[in-house]
């Protein structure tokens, strides 16, 4: 008799002058928070199918970025169908409800040794539940902000971090004047105090929203504390020792390439107009 199939694994481990938005904030969010999962995935190290009551335990195996990237989305969309009370999908169904090709999805399923079955398709829950594991969502990761302007405590008040196992632990700033406030009951604290706070509360992500000029030297003093990864807001590009986790976000690249795919919309009516 042979078992089910079944799947294991194990996973990883304005005082500074920022010009921030406050308005439109939430409309952002979910693209953001999509690519701070991704901290979480560092390598699928096992993963094993029983046959015949044996079980065979795959090699380690990197996934591509490209993979881990769209796992978000595939959480994401799943979330949405688990709350809508839907049991199972087909790959062909959720291609067209993703805009992602039936053969892309199970390619990127296989790397983790598929979760569908011929005939029936996927269990929303498990594999909703699943792809969390493999991001980290099944355990909780503290996180702190770096730059109490605008954009920090948009971020610092956004609820769904929490829902995702990402807890929201502290927030610091060089302003004096801002030093002692609070934002969601968490209090703002000196740039000092960060080092001593990051060690004794088990931090493991900075989220930088300050600008590229403080940048460099923070990222620098956040490698030393040991920190396991850095959601990277400051319009530069940080470079880290290797083993720590860099989401380096540039706002105005989304606004960028939104504007190429106007001009090319406007390109293609005027042709079309000749």
């Amino acid at each position: 008799m042979c078992l089910p199939f079944f799947f294991r694994l194990e996973v990883c481990k304005d005082s500074f002058g920022l010009i921030g938005w406050s308005f439109g904030i939430k409309d952002c969010l979910p693209e953001m928070i999509d690519s701070n999962f991704t901290f979480c995935y560092d390598k699928v190290n096992t993963a094993a199918i029983a046959v015949s009551m044996e079980v065979e335990t795959l090699e380690e195996k990197e996934i591509s970025q490209a993979v881990i990237g769209r796992l978000p989305r595939y959480f994401r969309y799943l979330g949405e169908l688990k709350d809508q009370g839907v049991e199972r999908i087909s790959s062909q169904d959720l291609s067209e409800l993703m805009k992602v090709t039936a053969s892309q999805i199970r390619q990127d399923f296989n790397n983790f040794g598929g979760f569908g079955q011929q005939g029936y398709g996927y269990n929303v829950e498990y594999l909703y539940r699943e792809i969390g594991r493999i991001l980290g969502l099944d355990r909780q990761h503290n996180f702190i902000i770096i730059g109490a302007g605008n954009l920090g405590r948009a971020l610092g008040n956004y609820l769904n971090f929490e829902r995702r196992g990402f807890i929201f632990r502290g927030m610091f700033d060089q302003n004096p004047e801002l030093i002692g406030m609070e934002v969601r009951g968490v209090r703002i604290m000196a740039m000092e105090e960060m080092e001593d706070f990051i060690r004794e509360n088990d931090i493991d992500i900075a989220v930088l929203t300050i600008p590229k000029t403080s940048a460099v030297s923070v990222a620098e003093r956040l490698v030393k504390t040991g920190i396991r990864a850095i959601w990277n807001f400051a319009h530069v590009d940080l470079n880290v020792p290797e083993g720590i986790e860099v989401e380096n976000v540039h706002l105005s690249d989304s606004l960028m390439k939104l504007s190429y795919n106007i001009r090319r919309e406007r390109v293609k009516e005027t042709e079309e107009t000749k």
